[in-house]
């Protein structure tokens, strides 16, 4: 899926995405990056702008060199495009 109604069901999928290839997210850093905001001041992006979020990934409890890396554009629909990926 890329178009969400609502910026928590977009960054919600892709922690699920994220879940099924093993891994386990930091939950400082989604608090830190996704439910606070990080760098913006609200997580959820105005219609015309993109936000994006790097979020660390654990596996069996252990920090990862690798990052689950959102994107999420407010579309002037009202619905959300989300790009994620794992690197």
């Amino acid at each position: 899926d890329t178009y969400f109604n609502s910026f928590t069901s977009a960054v919600e999928y892709a922690r699920k995405a994220a879940a099924k290839r093993g891994f386990e997210i930091n939950e400082d850093d989604w608090q830190t990056q996704i439910a606070l905001g990080g760098k913006y001041s609200r997580s959820r992006p105005s219609v015309g702008k993109t936000h994006s979020f790097s979020v660390g990934l654990l596996k069996g409890g252990k920090p990862q060199r690798k990052n689950l890396n959102i994107s999420v554009y407010g579309m002037e629909s009202g619905k959300f495009e989300l790009t994620h990926y794992i690197n």
